[in-house]
């Protein structure tokens, strides 16, 4: 029988640079439990999350992979193709257990850190208002300096106000805005790890 505290290696591939560095932030924050040893993987486009998923189960180096991305906007093509083809690989629907994702972009889930926030958009030129107003940051696209600025203001302080907006919005992925974010980070802040196990049985 397995210890349920047990020391767990998650891996947790992100969509692109915007979830990898914030991902980075919140380990850095010590947010998580310390059973859980996290590896991030950037996967630069949504395209590639198949792939690169693929390649870390077959190497055997985790516990668990979770998957970060966005949903976009309606019809929503690309997400829903990522949940038909990590099924289809495991030929289970288990993608509804490791993929988290934020409608319409992670921007949503950044910015809950500073006020409560709905975007209904994942287009920069859009968001870059609300960005300025709550970030100081001019004209957001996405540049490196600009997400090091916003990042320096994300703190183990506003995480409790980010996952307090975040469980005001939805969690129904076609909604928007919506997220399932929260359910990760519950999730790695418990030192019980035998959530990692059940979804693990799940593949077999």
């Amino acid at each position: 029988m397995s210890n349920k505290f047990s020391q767990k290696k998650i891996c947790i591939i992100c969509e692109g640079y915007e979830e990898y560095d914030y991902f980075s932030k919140l380990i850095e924050c010590k947010v998580f439990h310390s059973n859980y040893t996290i590896k991030l993987k950037n996967a630069r486009s949504i395209d590639n999350i198949t792939a690169v998923y693929q390649n870390e189960f077959q190497n055997d180096n985790s516990d668990l992979i979770m998957i970060f991305c966005d949903t976009e906007i309606e019809p929503y093509g690309q997400f829903k193709n990522l949940i038909k083809k990590i099924d289809k690989y495991h030929n289970k629907k288990v993608a509804k257990d490791i993929v988290f994702f934020a409608n319409p972009c992670t921007m949503q889930i950044i910015l809950s850190h500073f006020n409560s926030v709905r975007l209904s958009s994942n287009s920069k030129v859009k968001n870059a208002p609300v960005i300025k107003r709550l970030t100081g940051v001019e004209e957001y696209q996405a540049k490196a300096n600009q997400r090091e600025t916003i990042m320096k203001q994300v703190n183990s302080s506003n995480y409790s106000v980010m996952k307090a907006n975040l469980s005001a919005i939805s969690c129904e992925w076609q909604e928007v805005p919506s997220s399932n974010f929260i359910e990760l980070l519950d999730k790695l802040e418990q030192a019980d790890t035998s959530w990692v196990t059940k979804i693990e049985k799940k593949f077999n």
